[in-house]
């Protein structure tokens, strides 16, 4: 047994034994010794002698001779003469054979709860959590919030054109003491003789053009008054497909529209313009109702941020009953419009509040020219730039891109969009197709860069 399960002996069987080791001792001398009980009589030897002296706890008390081992019954007074000792012993006699186990015992109560052991040890460290997504964490802002916050700084530019005139949206993202700077689209003041930028609370304000870019349809606008509320910009990097946004706007001239809905899809290859002035936008795709005159205001998130300028829509046809808005609206991640527009401020000349010399604004170049007759999938390379990034990187003529960056590329559009959602100078990996079945190999090209409204 274990020390801590110690079992206590039976101090009654314990005596039993002791007697009978006793008796024992009394047989080597050959000694005609026994022991036997019954009804108060004591048997030794052949002789038998009455107990006539039993106490009241069942107990005979006799003298044992030292010599002759002899047992007789002790005197009344209960002490032994000269050269004998005391014995006591059970009426009951010796232990007798083990009986059989009795039955099973019911259970006993459960015991009262032991004490709390100690503390154990610390365990080890966790392993930190990823960074939340924009979009899906952070505290989200209600539409009537987001209305409220993003109205005072969004504003409706009207324009005159030798034609005729036309309308749209901005967003001031820049005042000083004296001016604010309007972020819009091209295609809303292209052609433009005369501006007018209406603000919130109806104060209209001539504007004048800082500049812009045709690739990215993209344009600055800076009115003479400053000190105006503006709108903060995200980071659309970081925009997920699902998160709510809002569309505010101009939509046929009705200022201050809201309208919400999600992001549908990303990175959607869009190209607006005509002929020689194609704008190339890897768009971000919304379900949120933009229409005629929504062009050039802001796409913003939950945290009441600017992530896109609405900038296209698809429609079912040119008539005035389909060519609303069905739920696909487009707009240029706001990553490449603050690139863009920083640059059109940057290089732009401005004495006052007149701009004297517009700015400019550039884009990134693979250094290759496209076959627009192939049909296969891919983007085919035509020609190559020399000393272009593609020549560069070894690239032959006629190959063939699969993917940039690990993202498929179907033909020459996708690949323009997707190049062009690189700021100049960047690294990308491209993987090509090369010529006469050379199988597929990835090169790292490191984008050129040209003024955007070059052709």
């Amino acid at each position: 047994m274990s020390r801590e399960n110690p079992v206590a002996l039976d101090s009654s069987t314990d005596r039993s034994n002791g007697l009978r080791r006793r008796f024992g001792r009394g047989a080597g001398s050959g000694a005609k010794v026994g022991a036997g009980f019954l009804a108060g009589a004591l048997l030794v030897g052949g002789g038998a002698y009455a107990a006539t002296t039993i106490s009241a706890s069942d107990q005979i008390k006799g003298c044992v001779n030292n010599t002759t081992r002899v047992i007789t019954i002790a005197p009344t007074s209960g002490k032994c003469p000269t050269g004998t000792r005391a014995l006591t012993w059970n009426i009951t006699g010796p232990q007798g054979a083990i009986g059989p186990a009795g039955a099973t015992g019911a259970s006993g109560a459960a015991g009262a709860a032991g004490p709390a052991g100690p503390a154990g040890p610390a365990g080890p460290a966790g392993v930190a959590g990823s960074a939340g997504t924009q979009g899906s964490s952070g505290t989200q802002l209600s539409v009537t919030s987001i209305a409220n916050s993003l109205l005072p700084s969004v504003v409706s530019i009207a324009i005159t054109t030798r034609t005729g005139s036309a309308t749209g949206s901005g967003s001031i993202f820049k005042t000083s003491a004296s001016s604010s700077f309007i972020l819009t689209n091209n295609h809303v003041i292209s052609g433009a003789t005369k501006v007018t930028v209406e603000l919130e609370d109806g104060t209209e304000l001539d504007g004048q053009v800082v500049g812009f870019d045709i690739a990215y349809d993209l344009a600055v606008v800076m009115v003479g008054q400053g000190n105006l509320p503006i709108a903060n910009f995200g980071d659309s990097s970081k925009v997920i497909i699902g998160e709510p946004v809002v569309a505010i706007g101009s939509p046929l001239g009705l200022s201050g529209t809201v309208t919400s809905g999600i992001i549908s899809s990303l990175d959607r290859p869009v190209t607006t313009g005509g002929t020689g002035s194609e704008a190339y936008i890897n768009a971000l795709q919304t379900d949120a109702a933009v229409n005629p005159g929504n062009s050039g205001g802001p796409l913003v998130n939950a945290q009441g941020l600017i992530i896109g300028v609405n900038s296209a829509i698809a429609s079912l046809g040119s008539t005035s009953s389909t060519a609303g808005s069905i739920g696909l609206g487009f707009a240029i991640p706001i990553n490449q419009a603050k690139r863009i527009s920083n640059e059109i401020i940057s290089t732009a000349k401005i004495v006052g509040t007149k701009v004297t010399l517009a700015g400019v604004s550039t884009r990134p170049l693979l250094g290759v020219t496209f076959d627009t007759t192939y049909a296969g999938p891919g983007a085919k390379i035509f020609a190559l730039t020399a000393g272009g990034g593609a020549e560069t990187a070894g690239i032959p003529v006629n190959s063939v891109i699969r993917s940039i960056d690990g993202k498929n590329t179907k033909d020459n559009i996708e690949a323009i969009v997707r190049i062009r959602s690189y700021d100049p100078g960047s690294n990308v990996k491209v993987t090509v197709d090369l010529p006469n079945s050379g199988g597929s190999r990835t090169f790292t090209v490191t984008l050129g860069s040209a003024p955007s409204n070059n052709a």
